[in-house]
């Protein structure tokens, strides 16, 4: 490790279609240093925080809404991993956050997450762990 940068020089051997990296350049990696099987996530729009504390508003049976204090882990994309606080298959709302108020009724529907241009493009590079290249001339 660099004291000066905090850089860490590394070796690795991978796929390389295309020749996107070349010999001499350099790249910030990421790579998946564990592996959590069966982990729960939620999106990041429908976890709360405020002042050290997480929060995700549940939707029960009867279609009410009740908030809950949630424990996270890192995030995963654009995900929370929660480690604590909801159960599989508990419905959280990720959309309206703000307007939700403990004990109001809603209509629930199945979320959807909006498909970005670009990430056919980014799910190629982040295949390889690698976040983007940083060129050096």
């Amino acid at each position: 490790m660099n004291q000066n940068t905090g850089a860490i020089r590394i070796a690795g051997l991978f796929d390389n279609p295309g020749n996107i990296l070349r010999p001499g350049q350099y790249a910030r990696i990421r790579a998946a240093t564990t592996i959590r099987e069966g982990a729960l996530l939620v999106p990041q729009r429908a976890v709360s925080e405020l002042q050290g504390n997480y929060q995700v508003a549940v939707v029960d049976s009867d279609n009410k809404v009740s908030i809950v204090t949630v424990k996270v882990a890192e995030r995963a994309g654009s995900m929370w991993i929660i480690e604590s606080g909801l159960k599989p298959g508990e419905r959280v709302v990720a959309e309206g956050v703000q307007k939700v108020r403990p004990g109001a009724q809603v209509n629930p529907k199945p979320y959807a997450a909006k498909r970005r241009r670009d990430e056919g493009a980014i799910s190629q590079m982040s295949k390889f762990f690698i976040n983007r290249p940083s060129w050096r001339w």
